[in-house]
């Protein structure tokens, strides 16, 4: 008897992931996997978590050509913006040969951030169906399984966006992209990922008052959570809600608690 399931499903079931270049005034800055949707949104939302821009303003133009072997972003930006990036990757070719190259990779990685101005409290009823609320807005991972998902809410606890990727970062990417296109940003953003440390940072980074993750956080996510004042909440599958760091609801880390605003 098979053990394996006998129904194999059509490749155009599965979720799609390609190579994306990253091109910024026409020179290569990186090369992500990714799904192939939303890419502007991605672009956008790329350069902001690196650093590169301040905003949607200072993307002049962005290009996509797909090929057999990806996807080609080409992406123009302010030239005050270029400039920058020039002189910081100087700074970081510099250090290469000093001794100090792992001190400059680990602050690059995590730079530091300017803490929140504490947000409007969130009400925790209104998240406790949000898993369910979630699910018919992912879909491509309805059929594939396969994506995570990154959710913009309004203040009332209501979806107003959602952007899926095989990748987490790259969801939330997608979705920070596309809420920096808007005239008014969402203080509030859910990720069905785990939390780590780099998204606690993009979502800092951002300005999001709340972060709302449907799987628990690290340590480090915990402790950059409290560092910056960003709420940072865990929905569990089955039980209430959980704040782990909330500049209203907990004194230090260890202590996790339901929020009660």
């Amino acid at each position: 008897m098979n053990p394996f399931n006998s129904r194999l499903p059509r490749l155009d079931e599965l979720v799609e992931e390609v190579a994306v270049s990253v091109n910024i005034n026409g020179i290569n800055h990186a090369v992500m996997m990714a799904t192939p949707d939303d890419l502007d949104d991605f672009a956008i939302g790329f350069l902001f978590g690196e650093g590169i821009i301040g905003g949607n303003h200072d993307v002049h133009d962005i290009q996509s050509t797909s090929s057999e072997q990806g996807v080609v972003l080409d992406i123009t930006i302010a030239n005050r913006c270029l400039a920058a990036l020039g002189r910081r990757k100087r700074r970081l070719a510099g250090a290469s040969g000093c001794g100090i190259c792992g001190v400059e990779a680990i602050e690059h990685a995590l730079p530091e951030l300017i803490p929140l101005t504490p947000g409007a409290p969130l009400d925790p009823e209104r998240l406790r169906d949000l898993r369910e609320r979630i699910a018919p807005w992912q879909n491509k991972a309805r059929q594939s399984g396969a994506l995570h998902a990154a959710l913009a809410l309004d203040d009332r606890g209501e979806i107003l966006a959602c952007r899926e990727d095989i990748g987490r970062h790259n969801a939330l990417d997608k979705l920070i992209g596309m809420q920096l296109r808007q005239p008014v940003q969402a203080a509030t953003l859910v990720i069905t990922s785990r939390c780590g440390s780099e998204l606690i940072h993009k979502a800092v980074q951002f300005g999001a008052a709340h972060l709302i993750s449907l799987a628990s956080p690290s340590q480090l996510a915990v402790r950059l959570a409290l560092k910056y004042n960003l709420t940072l909440i865990h929905v569990p599958r089955s039980d209430a809600p959980v704040c782990y760091a909330s500049p209203r609801a907990l004194d230090h880390v260890g202590e996790p608690h339901v929020p009660s605003y």
